[in-house]
Order: structure tokens, then sequence, then C-alpha cells
């Protein structure tokens, strides 16, 4: 880095290269400086900042590194990868910085390198941005840095240069390495105590001591740590170790595998976890256990051999090693009395320490659907199968973690909907409604409620029934008890006598003989019959009552097709019926009816003939209609009688040929005929590469039925950049920024190339022009028409009121307002001046918009 003093605080790297490679550190009484040569320091450390734009695992750099001698490259090493984590993290507190000051959300994956610092530097910078919008102090909060610093360079606008990652640089001020003693208190985080000696700088333990000091997760704080669990997992009293919760979910292998290694589904139905051959299921009845054969004892090796286990299995060793060798207890293997590092084996025929392959020789602790890697000196293992959908791999623990698609917006939740996250996956869960309304997932808008009469609307969205008694809204009088019912109310009198009865004088209730008191309503012509509680007026047999209380004849066959079979009709006589057959129909002389078969005629259809019960029709084959008479046929002229609005919108897509059952469909000159025979679709000569575009400088953009070959050159200065959008978008960039021209003259221009038929909708949104987030610069846009040629007679030009340019704090949007008659070619250029708080007038960004407008299309 120019300009910057690269170092590596000691007792930083020395800890690092602890939990890398015992073996690589200094001998007794050797300090740091003297372990390394001058300038390895330095060197190594710069390749790790330049390693972390590859890898954000900041692990598996391609060594040896050049220039390095044999005894320091495992040192070096271990500065690369703690350097490439310090340069993440300013990196990471840096893009929080930005995406504070673009307004949008701190979010980032918890296992994302420097997550945290992202979010530290994130809500801070947001802080600052909040204080400075309300003219408060912009002085340091003293919440620690880098918080400190983001949230003083977000509220001023001006850079600090007071924050810096411990370990990547040193203290120009204060070249002495040596800690200050004021400041050596111990700092704990969840009763977790930092043994490093307080220097005034941030260790980061977790990175230090990977997998050391916490059984699972590692959480890093300001002079501190923290241990966390995942999911399925608690945390023990230690505060460092996790352990496995059961789960209370029934094992299932399609929704619900816990597995370790195998699930299967026994024939009840019931899953149960398997363990492979060599394994031995644990008590939780889901994880498996390599069984020892040496130690219990099931192994088969003859008496002068030695059993040396191994994953899933065992292997037999000569017992005893020849002299000048030793067993390695690790490996098994017999090996010369030599002395090599950890992951090395003395060759006694190139008398030199040469790598173990631990994977070839099983000699390697990997899990079960993990895949061992051999390295130089040691292996890692890798996780085999895909995480699946919903899942992504952390690359630091080889385990799946859920993806949050809602955090991070991949998810296709439509409006009013809320996204919520599962494991796995996530759901769209209606928004919340007020009382009165409820969500209509068409509109994603919460509707009113319109209950009927008697009802009112619940929380739930629906319509119960209003109580108009304990809500005291009925109308009942003091000496009677008002009773709810569905959607209304009755009122009780005291006296409980029911209709058709009264009061006696003991407080009882008898009947009411309406016949004998005459209060009954019975015509002259009909007789009143008292009943308990009621009466009622009786007819003669085939009589009834109409509304006036008169006797009447019944018509039996109002009451339906019960009366008489489906095959005959019912007519009504005086008190009786009798049943006639349809047409059609003729009777079997036993009270039933016979269809007639009128298609055994000759010629009586001219295609085809279905008899149904009590009648025929005539149908044709197909391409063929009926005439009026409903016997002959004639051919059907596809093409004019479903021809639409226009000639459009009918059978075919482009041009319809009748034929005699039949019809062809054609298309136009640009266009193909789909395969389903009737639709046109558009030919693209570009995709396509027929389209012949001669100019050096000319792109290929596709339009309907044609195609059209614009030369695109930049402005002298100016160089073509690579596109990041649409592939009909060309981005001319100024090369040279440092010149007083530059600065206040055209900064960019852009060709953008649109094309659309004369018939579409509007207003339609056509381009929009979007400036940078930044509270500090303001933008001003104009909208000019440089050019309308209409290619066909007649066509009128187009005119700057067809197009309207909407503005809005940092985003332009031009849109057609009216419609435009194709053909012809529209060109538009739209200015975005860009202008500073701090610097005024900064330059601008000119978008030219080319809009080749054809003729209403054939093609459907």
């Amino acid at each position: 880095m120019e300009g910057v003093s690269v170092r590596v605080a000691a007792a930083v790297v020395v800890l690092a290269c602890l939990t890398m490679n015992l073996s690589i550190l200094p001998t007794s009484g050797q300090t740091l400086t003297e372990f390394f040569k001058p300038g390895v320091l330095d060197q190594c450390c710069l390749l790790g900042m330049q390693w972390s734009n590859s890898s954000r695992r900041c692990s598996g750099y391609p060594g040896p590194v050049r220039g390095i001698d044999p005894a320091s490259q495992g040192a070096c090493m271990s500065v690369i990868e703690v350097c490439c984590l310090k340069q993440i993290q300013l990196d990471m507190c840096e893009s929080g910085k930005r995406t504070a000051l673009d307004r949008q959300l701190c979010a980032v994956r918890d296992s994302d390198a420097g997550a945290e610092q992202f979010r530290e530097c994130c809500h801070c910078c947001q802080m600052g941005v909040a204080s400075r919008i309300q003219s408060s102090s912009c002085d340091a909060p003293s919440l620690g840095e880098p918080c400190d610093s983001k949230f003083v360079e977000c509220c001023s606008g001006r850079p600090s240069s007071n924050f810096t990652i411990p370990g990547l640089s040193g203290d120009k001020n204060n070249p002495s390495d040596e800690p200050d003693s004021s400041n050596s208190n111990s700092n704990t985080a969840h009763n977790n105590t930092n043994d490093m000696k307080d220097t005034g700088d941030d260790v980061n333990e977790c990175e230090i001591f990977p997998g050391m000091v916490c059984s699972h997760l590692c959480v890093d704080q300001p002079k501190g740590f923290y241990c966390d669990c995942p999911s399925g997992f608690e945390m023990s009293d230690d505060k460092r170790t996790c352990t496995f919760v059961e789960s209370s979910e029934e094992l299932d292998c399609t929704t619900n595998n816990a597995c370790e290694q195998r699930c299967t589904t026994r024939t009840s139905g019931r899953s149960e976890c398997v363990c492979y051959e060599g394994y031995r299921l644990n008590e939780d009845a889901r994880t498996c256990t390599d069984i020892d054969e040496c130690t219990e004892g099931t192994y088969r090796c003859s008496p002068s051999q030695s059993c040396i286990n191994t994953k899933g299995g065992y292997s037999c060793l000569a017992a005893d090693c020849p002299d000048g060798t030793t067993r390695n207890p690790r490996t098994g293997q017999c090996e010369t009395d030599n002395a090599c590092l950890s992951g090395f084996a003395y060759n006694s025929i190139s008398r030199r320490c040469e790598d173990i392959n631990e994977c070839a020789l099983g000699y390697d602790d990997c899990k079960v659907g993990e895949r061992c890697e051999n390295s130089h000196g040691g292996f890692s293992c890798r996780r085999i199968h895909h995480c699946g959908t919903g899942y992504t791999l952390d690359e630091a623990s080889q385990s799946c973690v859920d993806i949050d698609e809602c955090s991070i917006g991949t998810h296709n939740c439509a409006g009013g909907f809320v996204c919520q996250n599962m494991q796995g996956s996530f759901r769209c869960v209606p928004k919340e409604c007020p009382v009165g309304s409820r969500f209509n997932p068409g509109t994603g808008e919460c509707q009113r409620i319109n209950c009927r009469r008697g009802f009112k609307p619940s929380r739930s969205g629906s319509c119960v029934d209003m109580d108009e008694c304990t809500e005291n809204t009925h109308r009942c009088q003091r000496h009677q008890q008002c009773i709810n019912t569905a959607g209304s109310y009755r009122c009780r009198s005291l006296v409980n006598c029911p209709p058709g009865y009264e009061p006696t004088s003991n407080s009882g209730c008898q009947d009411i003989n309406e016949c004998t008191s005459n209060k009954h309503r019975c015509s002259g012509d009909q007789e009143c019959v008292n009943r308990q509680g009621s009466y009622f007026c009786q007819c003669p047999r085939g009589f009834r009552h109409d509304a006036s209380g008169r006797c009447i004849d019944v018509n039996e066959c109002s009451y339906g097709a019960a009366i008489c079979p489906s095959t005959s009709r019912c007519v009504n006589t005086v008190g009786s019926y009798k049943c006639e057959c349809n047409d059609g129909f003729i009777s079997d002389e036993s009270g039933g009816c016979l269809d007639i078969d009128e298609c055994l005629a000759d010629n009586i259809c001219q295609h085809k003939c279905r008899n149904v019960q009590g009648s025929f029709f005539c149908t044709c084959n197909r391409g063929y209609q009926l005439r009026e008479d409903k016997r002959s046929c004639e051919d059907i002229d596809e093409c004019t009688q479903f021809r639409g609005v226009g000639g459009r919108g009918g059978v075919c897509g482009g041009r319809c040929i009748n034929k005699p059952g039949s019809y062809r469909c054609e298309c136009p000159e640009g266009w193909r005929l789909k395969r389903d025979g009737r639709s046109c679709e558009d030919i693209d000569e570009c995709q396509e590469n027929i389209a012949f575009c001669p100019q050096q400088d000319s792109i290929c953009i596709n339009t309907r039925g044609n195609y059209k070959c614009p030369v695109v050159r930049c402005p002298e200065g100016f160089a073509k950049t690579t596109a990041t959008g649409p592939q009909n978008s060309i981005r001319c960039k100024r090369v040279e920024m440092d010149c007083p021209e530059c600065r206040r003259g055209l900064l960019s221009r852009s060709y953008n190339f649109l094309t659309f038929p004369s018939n579409v909708l509007v207003p339609a949104p056509l381009f929009s022009m979007t400036g940078a987030r930044d509270p500090d610069k303001s933008y001003t846009w104009r909208l000019n028409l440089l050019s309308a040629r209409p290619l066909k007679a007649g066509i009128l030009p187009a005119h700057v009121s067809n197009f309207k340019l909407e503005e809005s704090l940092d985003q332009a949007v031009v849109s057609l307002s009216s419609r435009v008659e194709g053909p012809q070619d529209v060109e538009l250029r739209l200015d975005m001046n860009i202008t500073s708080f701090y610097s005024g007038f900064e330059g601008v960004a000119e978008s030219r918009i080319y809009l080749y407008i054809t003729e209403d299309g054939a093609g459907r």
C-alpha cells in the first residue's frame, strides 16, 4: 500500500502462528524480528492484503511464497492470513458506510467475513447522517472505533484518519511496540476472559484461536468475545460449549431428516436413522460414532500384527517396527527415527521429510458427507453434497446455513404481503387489516366489509351476529325479555305462554280453541279443525286454499317432473291429472313412452345425424357449419368469420387463406409462423446473426419485423465502457478527468435504443436516469427532442409534447404521454446537471435515447 507502513503487531502475528502451526514459532530467546529476515514481515502482510481481493475466507494461499526461505514459509503463510482478515474488516466497514449513505438497510449475512464491522460502521454512519440533518453536534459519541470515526465522517462530510484496524497500520508517532502499562486490565465478554493485555488495540480472539475458544460459534467484540450456538444446540454453564438439544419434532425421512448418515422408512411407516458399516448409532438416535474394533476386540489380525483403528474399519500392521524406526501413533506406520514436522514422514530413500497423504491413507477425521483434500503438511475436509434449495454453504464451517430471502430481497411476495423467513424457504403472509376490513389478495389492499343488517365485521374479516340484547340496541318493552337470534332478536313476554295458548288464573297455560271461540278465519265452504296451539281450514281432496282462503283445484302438474315420467308431460284435470307422451315419443301401451329414432330415415342430414331422447340434430364435419335449415352443411370461411377489429385478432396472426373445410396462415416479411400454425413471431435478426451491419462501430437493434444498425462513436476524449445494464445501451465515459474543462463539462454520454409499436398503451415509461444517492449532491434534468424522422408518407412527426419528464430528488423518468405514429425514428436527449454542496457545479451526464417506432405489428 502506497504511503502506508505495513506492520503487524508482534503479539497478533505470534498468536496467529500458534493456532496454525506451532512448529514455526521462534525458538526460545529469539524475538519475532530476529526470526524473520529484513522485509519479510512487510512482504508477507502486503501479500495478505492483496489476497483479500481473491479469497473472502483468507485461507488456501497458493504457496510457497517466492523470495521467502523454507524456514520462514510457514510463518509467512500465517501472516498472510491475518493481514488478509484485517483488510477484509476495513473493506466491510467502508462498505457499511456506503450502504448507510445510500439510505439502504444495514443488512448482511452473519456468515460473511467482516459482517460485524459492516453493521457497526453502517449503523454509526446512519446516526451521523441523522445528527447532520437535525443540525446536531458532529462530535464523536465515544462509542469506540470504528464507530466514532464513521459517525464524524457521515455527520461532517469530511474523511477521518483516526480509525485503523490494529495490526495493519502502525503508529507513526509512537514507533515503540510496547503496550501502555496504564491500560492493562483484562476484558471479559459473556463470562469469557480475554487474557491478552490491553494495548489500546482490539485483538480478534476468534480469528487468532479458531475452534479453540468456543466449541461452535465465536463472536468477536471490542476488548473481548463471546460464544454462541447454532440452531438445535444450547449453551452449557461454561459459556463456551454447545450441547445438542433433543428435537420434539417427529423424524421423517422426507420432511424432517435429522439423521447424520442414512434415514430409512420401515414398512410400518416409521422413520429411523441408520449408520454405515463400521459405525454405531448414538443414544440421541440421530448421530453415529466410529466403532473402535481394536479396543472392542472385534478385529481379525494375525498374532504377528497390530490392530490400527480407522474410520469405519481398521488395519492390520506388523507388530514390531525394524530397528531405527518407531511406530507413528497417529498413522500406525513405522517411521525412521528422524524428527519431522506434524503431517510429514521421513523417507529413508530420499532422506528427507515428505508430506503424508492423510486422505489416501485414511488418517483423516472428515465426517460422513465430507471429502478429504490433502495439502502440504495436512489436509482439509470439504462438503460433498449440495446444500439444497434455500440454503448456502458456509465455507468456514462447511455447514449449510439458511438463506434469508426476506432480508436479501430474493422473495416474490406481491404487494400487500409481508415476507416471513423460515428454514430453507419463506412464506408470504397478508398484512394485518384494521377492524371492519379484510385483506384482498388480488389487489393487496384492505377492503371495507359490508355486512347485512343484524351482523357486524369481526377481527378475522368475517361477518358475525350482532347481539342486540347485550349491546342494548333492541326495542323490547319493560315486561318483555330480549332473546338474541342470528341476525336479529325477538321479545318474549315474561308470562311465558307459547303461541296458541293463553294464561290461566293459576299462572298456567291452556290451548285456545279458535273454532269454538270463533277466532278462526275459515270461509263458509271450509271446515275449521282445532289442534293444540293452532287450527287449520280443511278443503276437499284435490283442492287447496288460495291466498283468499277459498278452496280451489290443485294443479298436480305444477308439483314438478316427478308426477309424470321425463318422456311425457302432465295434463291437469279437475281434482286429478293425466300423462301424455312428448313429441318424438310413442306410447308403449303400458303407461310408458318410447323414443323415436329419426336418424334411421334416409338423407335426413347431409353429413352426420345424432339421435337424442325425443329428437335429433345434424352435425357437420370439421371446417363446416350447419346452414339455416339445420340439416345441410356449408364451408366455414375462418378468415372472414373470425376476423377481429381492423383485420386482426382472428385465427391468424398474419394473413389468412381459406381452404375447403380448413384454412392456412402466412406471416409477412420479417416474421415467422409459430408451431401452433396460427401466430406470428418477430424474427430477431440480431440474436440469430442474420443481420448485416457493415459499419465497424454499428450495433444491431432488433425491431418488429426488421432491425436497425445505428453507429455509436464516442466523442473525442471519451471511451466506451463495459455495459452493466441491457445490451441495447452503450456508455461513453471521459478518459481524463484531471483538467478544468473535464470537471465542469460533459462527464459521460450513454446511447440507449428502444423499439415499440405505435399502438403501445400510454402512458408508458421509456427511460429512467438516476444520480448517486449522496446528500451532498443535487440534480436538475432537461429533455430535448433532437430529431423525428417519419419513414412513410403521411406520418405525423413526433413532437416534444408526446413525451413527459417526471423528476424526483435523484431520479428522472421519461414517459410516452401520447401515441406516436409509426414507422418513424425519434432521437431524444436527457441532460442531468450535477451540483455539489461543497464544490458547486460538477458537470453534465448526457443520455441519448433512440426510439424506433414501428407500425401496428401483424404478429400475435
